[in-house]
């Protein structure tokens, strides 16, 4: 749209892509300005939007016609979007507000007018940045803002600026200068670093800020980058390297505030354990970003990496040594209690006891008190021990811990080990114990003995950190700490542990989260822990519905499983649809009622189908005041379904500690000794699903199912009270939504359901948003199941199931009944993105089914199946009778003897 010319004072610039929930916000703090609307430009690039986005850009043109410009052209990036906008700028100084942030009120007049005072001397101004959404922080950057001023970058060299979004500039500074369209990421840092480098200094205001969003769906360029090729190589050499390039051609040399800039930038992508996403470029790629990255350091002096603020000490180490001149200066310099890394004439590292290490577990039985945890240290040191010592009398007694390695404690950069991590497990037997030890934990290498000073208590340690007189009290024997130092006290006389809850209790009155109502809970759980007589076993499955192996048990426990002395209860939400049906099966206790609350805390075990927080950290934030009490407690994996992928990330024992934790199938069973989940063979038990026992089949079913599986990478904003997710912007346009929108869109489909007489149907994974199904255009034409419908129901009903990924069908499977996986975007989908990552399960050698890779070959195989009346294959009849350990309907029994042996 055309513009009469006029004089403004500043005109910015705003690329405007797909964001039309934050659009109108960012215009009205620009319209809002107290500079006066009437003195700036807007000019709004609407860079090929497929939501909103232009009727809201051209809402506001119409009504400010003088004062906004509406570009519209082709998506081409956000480079291309403000180099567009450019060339329609007539105001005396540029803004670049991103289209979903915003602008402080007085940010434009108070950047104007110090600008216009200092143009002389400066070509830029900024302010600072304050984070909102998502996350609500300052900008790591502004440090700077301490007062309004102009930096000399030669003197303060540390104070850079790399964001463009929160400056102004004289327009004049880009008479000669564009973005760079081929580069994604740093476009604007290149600009404003090439900007500075012509006087070495720019103005600071304080008085004022910019708005960053950070968005709640991880959506913004920044949040998405690494799993794009543009973040790598051409950010290395259109950024870094250009940078460092220009200016050595302007001035002579890479100033110190380039260099550190650079080394500023480039923290961010060296601190990450995953150096480069899976598939995401090519290994020749990589070494040559590798190599990028090398040349770029080689320029930048070791001064501008120790002083980087944000970069921990390990990686400070790691990244000097990645330069060719510091590895032969490397060294390591022993003292009387600890171990340092020394870079002979730039650093000196932390020493070895200021590494975090962790107390994981705590055991006290009839035998022995067993203590577990990890500690990190230097690769360097090789062949550690780990021990506790206690002086006694004048000599110290020394505890040798058993070690494994832990792999997921370990850091990395540039896919090179600079950390590793050892598990420890320390077994005091009861005959070793002294009447009062301090111990301390201490790693060993060569003669020298290093205290670790940074120990954390993990989420299942019976002790916090939080309340000082926290202790674990068990059969005589009370743990407790100080500092760091564990202190072990063997009581005979309960009274004393009695004076110690008192003090506990005391401390927790003055804690700020604590109420009366949470320190009356403790008090409840004591006094009833003495007149309970028999065992308490809680069960669920998820807290909202049931209908899964816990409700299985729970059946199976109130009818031929019942036992005298156990007493079960099953957790489950009041207005749940399944919760009336459960009371006619056994006692049904509301979730979040202060019984079931309580039941949490006396209950022996905790016997659920899911590990999420309701089933194994129902207090959250305020476990630290029951982690004792807790400590007693078995937590009892029924499981959803076969684990067939490499799920150590999310299960591993530091993460959920489970006690018991059920397998189906022999391979199953092998394979969580195989990854690294950490449970030895006394938790792991082949037992066969407990739902199993209740399956069925119904002769007269007629149904051909879909079940897709869920995506963590298109969901967002996890509701944990309604079991609820949204789709991430953009889920259209996913592989994900595409591929079964192909699939539902096929007529000869239905054409040849209805010949056949197979009703289609979809059952939706109950973690992925049920708006998807809108999205596969398939409502009016396939039977949608209602998210209430039990599984054995439609395992009962269907005649042929198609997953893509879905453990679900194992049970279809045990029925020997014929499946499909449909797995279109398997690179994807085990790219890392969602919960596991691709185990000993390979579904064209184990699957129970053909798997097929496009739309049009599923859709002949699903025909092919109804031609033939869905009849199970022979392959797949013996894969199945080969998978299953057991093929019988006492899967429940075995369960349950397996609980009462822990």
């Amino acid at each position: 749209m055309g513009q009469q010319v006029r004089n403004y004072k500043v005109s910015v610039v705003t690329a405007v892509y797909n964001v039309e929930k934050y659009l109108e916000e960012m215009i009205m703090s620009i319209t809002s300005q107290t500079i006066g609307f009437e003195n700036i430009q807007l000019i709004l690039v609407d860079d090929g939007s497929t939501d909103g986005s232009r009727q809201i850009c051209e809402k506001y043109a119409a009504q400010y016609p003088e004062n906004i410009v509406t570009v519209y052209k082709e998506n081409g990036g956000v480079s291309s979007a403000r180099n567009e906008g450019l060339k329609h700028a007539v105001g005396e100084y540029i803004n670049f507000t991103d289209a979903d942030d915003m602008l402080e009120s007085t940010a434009l007049e108070l950047m104007f007018a110090y600008l216009k005072e200092n143009e002389d001397d400066i070509d830029l101004v900024a302010i600072p940045v304050k984070l909102f959404g998502r996350i609500n922080a300052e900008h790591p950057l502004n440090d700077k803002f301490s007062k309004t001023r102009v930096i000399d970058l030669e003197k303060e060299y540390n104070c850079i600026q790399l964001a463009i979004n929160s400056t102004l500039i004289r327009k004049d500074c880009f008479a000669m200068r564009r973005f760079d369209n081929e580069l994604s990421y740093a476009e604007d840092a290149q600009v404003v670093c090439d900007i500075l480098i012509d006087k070495m200094k720019y103005g600071v205001v304080c008085e004022t800020c910019y708005w960053y969003r950070k968005r709640d769906d991880n959506d913004s360029a920044i949040d998405i980058g690494r799993k794009r090729a543009c973040y790598y190589i051409p950010y290395m050499e259109k950024f870094v390297l250009y940078v460092m390039k220009k200016a050595s051609e302007k001035v002579g040399n890479v100033p110190r505030f380039i260099q550190y800039a650079c080394m500023y930038d480039l923290q961010w992508r060296l601190t990450q354990n995953t150096f480069v996403e899976h598939g995401v470029i090519t290994g020749e790629e990589i070494k040559k970003y590798k190599q990028l990255i090398l040349k770029a350091l080689e320029s930048i002096d070791n001064k501008m990496i120790t002083e980087q603020k944000n970069l921990l000490n390990n990686y400070k180490r790691a990244i000097l040594l990645l330069k060719k001149d510091n590895i032969a200066k490397k060294e390591l310099v022993f003292e009387a209690n600890d171990i340092r890394i020394r870079v002979r004439g730039s650093f000196t590292s932390a020493g070895v006891g200021a590494y975090l290490g962790q107390y994981e577990f705590a055991s006290i039985d009839d035998e022995k008190l067993t203590i577990e945890g990890y500690v990190r240290y230097f690769p360097e040191l090789e062949d550690i021990n780990v021990v506790f010592r206690q002086e006694q009398n004048g000599m110290l007694i020394e505890y040798t811990a058993e070690l494994v390695d832990r792999k997921e404690y370990y850091s990395y950069c540039m896919n090179e080990v600079i950390t590793k991590a050892k598990g420890f497990r320390f077994h005091i037997h009861r005959g070793q114990m002294l009447e009062d030890m301090d111990l301390q934990l201490c790693i060993r290498y060569k003669n020298t003995y290093v205290i670790c000073n940074n120990i954390a208590f993990g989420s299942f340690f019976p002790l916090t950190k939080d309340i000082k007189s926290s202790y674990l009290y068990r059969g005589g024997v009370l743990i407790s700490h100080s500092e760091n130092v564990l202190k072990i006290l063997k009581l005979s006389d309960e009274k004393k542990v009695k004076e110690y809850e008192k003090l506990f209790q005391e401390e927790l009155l003055n804690c700020e989260s604590v109420t009366s109502e949470d320190i009356t809970l403790r008090k409840h759980f004591f006094r009833l822990k003495k007149l309970k007589q028999k065992e308490v076993w809680l069960i669920c499955d998820r807290f909202s519905k049931a209908d899964d192996n816990g409700e299985a048990f729970f059946t199976y426990m109130n009818t031929i499983g019942k036992a005298k002395n156990i007493k079960t209860y099953f957790m489950l939400e009041k207005d749940s649809k399944d919760y009336e049906r459960l009371k006619k099966i056994g006692n049904v206790v509301p979730f979040d009622s202060k019984k079931q609350k309580l039941l949490y805390l006396l209950c022996d075990k905790v016997i659920s189908a899911h590990t999420d927080d309701f089933a194994t950290n129902y207090f959250k934030e305020k476990t630290f005041l029951y982690k004792d009490i807790l400590n007693q407690r078995k937590f009892v994996y029924l499981k959803h379904g076969i684990i067939k992928d490499d799920r150590s990330r999310s299960l591993r024992r530091s993460n959920k500690n489970i006690g018991m934790l059920v397998t189906a199938t022999k391979r199953e069973h092998e394979s969580i000794f195989h990854y690294d989940y950490y449970y030895d063979e006394s938790c792991v038990k082949c037992t066969g699903l407990a739902r199993y026992d209740f399956l069925y089949d119904n002769e007269n079913g007629h149904l051909i199912t879909f079940m897709p599986t869920w995506r963590l990478y298109l969901t967002r904003d996890y509701d944990l009270n309604s079991y609820s997710r949204k789709l991430v912007r953009g889920f259209e346009e996913s592989t994900y939504c595409q591929m079964y929108q192909k699939v539902f869109e096929n007529q000869q489909l239905y054409e040849m359901a209805e010949k056949y007489h197979y009703t289609l149907a979809l059952m939706m994974h109950p973690a992925m948003p049920r708006d998807c199904i809108k999205y596969f255009n398939c409502e009016n034409r396939i039977k949608v199941l209602n998210i209430n419908t039990r599984y054995n129901q439609i395992y009962a009903d269907s005649k042929l199931v198609i997953t893509d990924y879905s453990s679900a069908v194992f049970d279809f499977a045990y029925l020997r009944k014929p499946v499909i996986y449909f797995q279109h975007d398997a690179e994807e989908f085990f790219s890392g993105s969602h919960i596991c990552e691709k185990g000993y399960f390979d579904y064209e050698r184990d699957g129970f089914g053909e798997v097929e890779y496009t739309a049009d070959d599923l859709v002949n195989r699903i025909i092919e199946y109804m031609e033939n009346e869905c009849r199970l294959k022979d392959l797949y009849r013996e894969r199945i009778e080969n998978t299953f350990l057991y093929h019988d309907k006492e899967n429940c029994k075995r369960i349950y003897d397996e609980i009462i042996k822990l």
